[in-house]
């Protein structure tokens, strides 16, 4: 992205930072970097530790406007007028007004048939940087951290990904001649899968199918989080980690409404995004709207604090900046957020719309902190959805959710299995055989 304004100030700690930096250049602003530098003083002495801050407006391809970010908001705020109104008249419908009488339509659904187009899948991302010696070392070592041990593992997994992409690690060709003309290879591939991959899981379904149809058997393989939004979330304390750009605080926004709406759950919403003065406004409105409290995170150290100030919690979503995979200090950052943070799920957005050589890069630098569950976002982006079953076939962990759009509380659905099979066979443009 191009930086179209660009300033340089200084400020006492990040929160000045970032107040500093929406003053000047608007909502729109982002922090470009922060560095200590010392001034002040005489002959040397009683010199001051300040932040040396740089911060921009980005040029962002297809940036929403504002008049439907306010339209979406609006309709927001509508629908929770409306359940209001339904909660209030529940004793005396009689009372009612005519259209709150009507029932609201299904916006939300764990269920197949009321819920959007998506699907749910089993996918295990591997991250990190740590070559396979090091995973060799580290499994040997027993008193390695958990989370170094599950970090290792994801590297392990991804390099072996990587050497088999770079034709290190070759499948017998006797696996895949017998099938490789065959017209479900070629639906597959028609949907971009791998051709390779696309030829080994039609030669296992000729030897494992047992009678079931291709969809059935392939759906069999996809992994998934839970039937329900409390089970894909995997726990309390659930933290969520993606590239710029993937949509994580308008997928944060979606999880809460239906937490603390549909399953009046007592949510907590916490943001360590400062890196975007836009984003932090975007889930402060939106806890407004809910009536949900949050809290901004400017150091890792302060999460404990904002939690205790909110014992009633049942649920804390913890949403993170969304820098680019590119960024190796930011994305370090991570770590220490786990390390405080603790959670029970990390759950990690890639955008569908990706080349599948981006979202293993995605994997690679954003697993430095154990991925528990995947989360694919923007499945209405894209028309070919081969690449999100070659990383559910690469890797072992589960996607929790997808999402369809940017509505809130819409266009989200707890994954199957089943749908995600069903989209992308749809897109391959053949038959089941």
């Amino acid at each position: 992205m191009r930086v179209l304004q660009q300033i340089t100030f200084e400020a006492k700690d990040d929160a000045e930072a970032m107040r500093i930096a929406g003053e000047r250049l608007g909502r729109d602003a982002v922090v470009l970097s922060t560095r200590p530098v010392k001034t002040g003083g005489v002959l040397g002495f009683f010199r001051k530790t300040v932040l040396l801050v740089s911060a921009g407006v980005l040029e962002e391809e297809n940036k929403e406007g504002e008049d439907s970010k306010r339209e979406r908001m609006m309709a927001f705020q509508k629908l929770l007028e409306a359940r209001k109104a339904l909660s209030e008249s529940a004793g005396n419908p009689a009372s009612a007004p005519a259209e709150a009488r009507e029932p609201l339509p299904v916006l939300y659904s764990s269920g197949q048939e009321d819920s959007l187009r998506l699907s749910r899948e089993g996918i295990a991302l591997s991250g990190a940087t740590a070559p396979l010696k090091a995973y060799e070392a580290a499994s040997q070592n027993q008193t390695g951290s958990k989370l170094e041990r599950d970090v290792l593992e994801l590297s392990k997994r991804l390099s072996e990904v990587i050497q088999r992409i770079e034709g290190e690690i070759v499948v017998p060709s006797a696996q895949a001649d017998p099938v490789q003309d065959s017209p479900l290879v070629s639906r597959l591939v028609n949907a971009e899968v791998s051709r390779q991959r696309a030829q080994t899981l039609v030669q296992r379904y000729t030897q494992e199918n047992e009678g079931r149809a291709f969809p059935e058997w392939l759906a069999t393989r996809v992994k998934t989080a839970g039937s329900t939004p409390a089970e894909s979330l995997g726990g309390r304390m659930v933290m969520f980690v993606g590239p710029t750009g993937v949509g994580k605080t308008t997928t944060i926004a979606k999880l809460a409404a239906i937490s603390a709406l549909w399953e009046r759950r007592k949510v907590l919403l916490l943001t360590a995004d400062t890196y975007r003065i836009a984003a932090v406004e975007q889930l402060r409105t939106y806890a407004k709207i809910l009536g949900v409290p949050m809290e901004v995170i400017f150091e890792p150290e302060t999460i404990s604090e904002a939690i205790g100030k909110h014992p009633e919690a049942d649920l804390v979503l913890l949403d993170t900046a969304g820098r680019s995979q590119k960024d190796t200090k930011r994305i370090e950052e991570l770590a220490s957020l786990y390390r405080v943070f603790r959670p029970d799920a990390v759950h990690l957005l890639i955008a569908a719309n990706m080349k599948y050589r981006d979202m293993l890069e995605v994997v690679r630098k954003i697993g430095v902190v154990p991925i528990t569950n995947l989360l694919f976002t923007k499945i209405d982006e894209t028309s070919t959805y081969g690449a999100l079953l070659d990383v559910v076939e690469d890797f072992e962990r589960p996607v929790s959710f997808l999402t369809t759009g940017q509505n809130v509380p819409n266009d989200i659905e707890v994954a199957t299995g089943a749908r995600l099979i069903d989209i992308l066979l749809a897109s391959g443009n053949g038959s089941d055989g």
